[in-house]
């Protein structure tokens, strides 16, 4: 698989928190031993000025279900384990 560096030249963009291939899981109001997981697929730079990442996130599910999400919605797959007593 080819390497592929983006360079932004507009002074505030940030780079993203997740990157292609990383394994995340979608928060929400369930215990995060059961939030959805899935891994990134894309990236898409919605806001320039506030740095505002989407991702696109392929589900483990049978039918590779698709979500769009922003920063706020995910955590790292490896970051689970410390939210387990939460």
């Amino acid at each position: 698989m080819n390497t592929l560096t983006i360079t932004f030249t507009y002074p505030k963009a940030a780079s993203p928190k997740y990157t292609f291939r990383e394994r995340v899981a979608l928060k929400s109001n369930s215990k995060p031993q059961e939030w959805a997981r899935g891994r990134i697929t894309g990236l898409r730079l919605d806001d320039y000025s506030a740095s505002i990442w989407n991702y696109t996130v392929v589900l483990d599910f049978p039918q590779g279900y698709c979500e769009e999400l922003v920063e706020e919605d995910l955590v790292a797959e490896d970051e689970l384990f410390n939210l387990q007593g939460d």
